[in-house]
C-alpha cells in the first residue's frame, strides 16, 4: 500500500509536470499574454483570487472568491458521485444476477450512455430548474451509467466457483451477496468509480455553465465573457489540482479497500 501511496511522487511524473511547465513558459514568450499568459502569472492570479476576487461580484456571482465557488463545485461532485455510485452499483449487481432486470435495464443504460450530456442538460434544466438540483442530476446520470456497467461486468466476470462453494457450505442468497458477490466485485467497481470521478469535474463545470449563479463553471463563463485568459487558466488550474487531489484520495481508498487482492510479499 505504501508503494501505491507514493506513486504520485514518481520521478517520471514529476519530470513530466516540469517539462509541461517549461514548454508552457517557452510558448508564452512568443505569443501575446492575451492569448497565452505565462505560468507564473497564472499561479499568482490563482493565489490572489483564491480567497477574494472582488471582480466576480461585479458579474453577479454569489461568492466572490475562487475558494467558495470551488467548494460549491466540489460539494456537487461528491453528492453526485456517491448517489450515482449507490444507484449504479445496486442496479448493476441486480442485473448481473436477475435476468429480467438485465433485460429491462441494459437497453435503457446503453441508450443513456450514448446520449451526449449537453443534449440531456436542457431537459434537466426544464425539469429541475436552474441551480444545484439540475447540476447534481446531470452528473449523477453520468455516474449511474458508468457504475452500472462496471458493477454488472464485475459480477458477471466473477468466477462462479466461489458462489458454488458457498452454496455447498450452506450459504443462502443473502449470505452469498454479502460474503462473495460484493467483495469479489468491489475492486472492479472501485476502478469504475475512479473513472467516473475523473469525468465528474468537467461535467459539473459544464452543468454550471447552463444558468448556475455559483460554481467554477459560472466563473469560467464570466471570465470568458470578460476576455480574461489569465483568470480562466487560474480557475482551470485550481479545478485540475482539486481533481488530482480527489483522484489521489480515491486511489488510496481503493488500495485500502482492495488490499486483500495484493499478492503475498508484494509489500503493498
Amino acid at each position: 500500500m505504501a508503494g501505491r501511496a507514493l506513486a504520485a511522487l514518481d520521478p517520471l511524473r514529476l519530470a513530466g509536470a516540469a517539462l509541461f511547465l517549461a514548454l508552457w513558459q517557452a510558448a508564452s514568450l512568443f505569443v501575446s499574454p492575451i492569448i497565452l499568459p505565462g505560468p507564473l502569472g497564472v499561479f499568482e492570479r490563482a493565489a490572489t483570487d483564491f480567497w477574494s476576487a472582488p471582480a466576480l461580484a461585479y458579474f453577479g456571482l454569489e461568492d466572490a472568491s475562487l475558494a467558495g465557488n470551488l467548494l460549491y463545485t466540489s460539494e456537487n461532485v461528491i453528492i453526485a458521485a456517491l448517489l450515482g455510485t449507490a444507484i449504479g452499483v445496486a442496479l448493476g449487481l441486480l442485473s448481473a444476477r436477475i435476468w429480467f432486470v438485465r433485460a429491462a435495464m441494459d437497453p435503457v443504460m446503453m441508450t443513456a450512455g450514448t446520449v451526449p450530456i449537453l443534449i440531456a442538460a436542457p431537459f434537466l434544466l426544464i425539469w429541475f430548474g436552474v441551480g444545484r438540483t439540475s447540476a447534481v442530476s446531470l452528473v449523477t446520470f453520468y455516474v449511474v451509467v458508468i457504475l452500472y456497467v462496471s458493477a454488472q461486468r464485475a459480477a458477471l466476470n466473477l468466477n462462479p466457483i466461489y458462489e458454488n462453494y458457498a452454496l455447498t457450505l450452506g450459504a443462502d442468497r443473502r449470505q452469498i451477496l454479502g460474503a462473495v458477490l460484493v467483495p469479489g466485485a468491489t475492486p472492479e467497481i472501485l476502478g469504475g468509480f475512479r473513472i467516473a470521478l475523473a469525468g465528474c469535474w468537467g461535467l459539473e463545470a459544464v452543468a454550471e455553465l447552463l444558468g448556475s449563479q455559483t460554481g467554477i463553471g459560472k466563473v469560467l463563463e464570466v471570465l470568458a465573457g470578460a476576455t480574461d485568459p489569465q483568470g480562466i487558466l487560474a480557475t482551470l488550474l485550481l479545478l485540475g489540482l482539486t481533481a488530482i487531489l480527489a483522484d489521489g484520495v480515491a486511489t488510496l481508498l481503493i488500495a485500502r479497500l482492495a488490499a486483500w487482492r495484493a499478492p503475498a510479499g508484494s509489500g503493498a
